[in-house]
């Protein structure tokens, strides 16, 4: 008899959970789950990561749908959409909702995620928009349709990725930041500034120490905001970035412990009911509330290899990437952190290069041998470097200065994107842990664009940094290995002996490196 399981939500974490048992139950001759999907909002899984590229106009919202999970003969799935969770019956094990259907559950798994929280009491709420939903970003999108003023209240990552992406549609904008400097969780206060200058050379301009006290309208519509310090901004949209609130209110109804999350157990389950798991931003494990995505798709995959039943329980499931690595996705303004804070690690070495006029700061922190925290400010092809090195934890030179202007030699990241130059273990998106040779694998089984290949091995459906990557890569493919056989390629014509077949030569130099 199949496991009747019923998930509360259908963002990005609960999408993980479906493709991963998808794969873990691909194989099995008869069903062995029987799963039911409750999601409030009425589209598909989309990408939440990309909503402030979109508003960038770096992304279409059209794209933004996350692969439907693997098909087989173990799992069934339904799904329902716009349908609004009312209870939780933990007595009578049943999901009941607003549509008046009823679930009944084996296991039931909250993924409900996080609301955007406000920076005003609900009544002096009119006016200031989020961007947490979809339809959050349509309605921004239509509000910023001809931008004058642009008002971002938080200068934490999403509100300096949503400044930035007003300031390329035209708007006058001005990010308001309680802290002494933006970003004040991922970079130190030098760093911070230097970030500052470079956003200002964006077009964005930051007011520091400044606590919203009020917008002020005129006919319905915000005109102006006021500080608690008396400072007053005009303005014509106000966009608040302050933060996100773990969603229990089922949870809390059901009786369940809930303290900022819905309190759950190494293993992802209630301490007060093991019929009940929740993972994402709705979950506490003992860990805490991490607020990225990266934890939240381990959780899925730990989840889904319990669930499941069936996987080897040595293995480790894909991998998910790690939640130390913060990188800002904002335009003209490169900022990538590694590490739990803005302090450096106690005992690390730690060696800095602050270079304000060039609107550049790195700084490492070293520790037996090995890179464990670090920030770059406008230091792109470092951050990069320093990125690899810590995620592979290769060896550093004995004097850490030297990463701080050529990062680590020998760190696996390629100095270009050249695909012909680039090693075959080369990791091209790393929310994913998905190598180049990975992509090069997929085209040869038939996934020769990005929507197939983020279906076979999830590249671009996390942070969508390596968009352009994969896609290069997929265009190289595309000579080398024509999907239609036909060998005229255009390395061809500089070298004739580059027309054989890739599968037959995945490990060849100018293939794999």
């Amino acid at each position: 008899m199949s496991r009747r399981i019923v998930v509360v939500g259908h963002g990005m974490v609960s999408a993980r959970l479906l493709d991963e048992l998808g794969r873990l139950t691909a194989d099995l001759s008869e069903p062995r789950l029987d799963v039911t999907v409750i999601g409030e909002e009425p589209h598909p899984p989309y990408n939440r990561l990309l909503l402030s590229e979109v508003v960038a106009g770096r992304a279409d919202l059209g794209r933004l749908t996350l692969p439907a999970p693997p098909t087989g003969n173990g799992m069934t799935v339904r799904v329902l959409r716009g349908v609004a969770v009312t209870t939780l019956d933990r007595e009578h094990r049943v999901v009941r909702c607003d549509d008046g259907s009823e679930h009944p559950y084996d296991t039931v798994v909250l993924a409900t995620g996080a609301a955007a929280r406000r920076p005003l009491p609900d009544d002096s709420q009119q006016g200031v928009r989020v961007l947490r939903t979809i339809d959050d970003c349509r309605e921004l999108l239509a509000a910023c349709s001809y931008p004058r003023r642009a008002t971002v209240v938080g200068g934490g990552l999403l509100g300096l990725e949503v400044a930035c992406g007003l300031a390329t549609r035209g708007a006058d904008v001005h990010v308001l930041h309680r802290g002494g400097h933006v970003l004040d969780r991922q970079l130190p206060p030098e760093a911070g500034a230097v970030a500052r200058a470079a956003l200002a050379e964006a077009g964005v301009r930051v007011l520091t120490d400044a606590e919203l006290e009020s917008v002020r309208h005129d006919d319905g519509r915000p005109v102006g905001v006021r500080l608690r310090d008396g400072r007053e901004v005009p303005t014509d949209l106000i966009v608040a970035s302050v933060g996100i609130s773990p969603r229990v209110e089922i949870a809390t109804a059901a009786g369940l412990p809930v303290r900022h999350g819905v309190v759950v157990t190494d293993e992802l389950r209630s301490p007060a009911d093991p019929c009940v798991a929740a993972i994402g931003d709705c979950a506490e494990p003992p860990s805490g509330c991490s607020g990225l995505l990266a934890p939240g798709w381990a959780q899925a995959d730990q989840l889904a290899r319990d669930l499941a039943a069936g996987a080897p329980p040595d293995d480790p499931g894909p991998a998910a990437g790690t939640g130390a690595v913060v990188k800002l996705k904002a335009v003209g303004v490169d900022v990538v952190t590694i590490g739990d804070g803005p302090e450096p690690p106690a005992g690390a070495r730690t060696v800095t290069l602050h270079d304000p006029d060039s609107r550049r700061h790195v700084q490492v922190s070293v520790s037996a041998g090995r890179v464990v925290a670090a920030c770059c400010v406008g230091a792109k092809r470092v951050a990069a470097d320093l990125t690899a090195a810590y995620e592979r934890r290769t060896p550093v030179p004995t004097d850490p200065a030297l990463l701080l202007i050529d990062g680590l030699p020998g760190a696996g990241v390629p100095a270009t994107d050249d695909p012909t130059t680039m090693p075959s273990g080369t990791t091209v998106c790393r929310c994913n842990g998905v190598t180049k040779k990975d992509i090069v694998d997929a085209h040869v089984a038939g996934a020769c664009d990005l929507s197939s290949v983020a279906e076979r091995t999830r590249a671009t459906t996390g942070c969508g940094g390596c968009t352009g990557l994969v896609r290069g890569l997929l265009e190289w493919m595309d000579d080398v290995n024509p999907p239609n056989g036909v060998a005229e390629p255009k390395h061809s014509r500089n070298d004739p002996g580059n027309t054989r077949d890739v599968a037959s030569c995945t490990t060849q130099k100018e293939i794999t490196r």
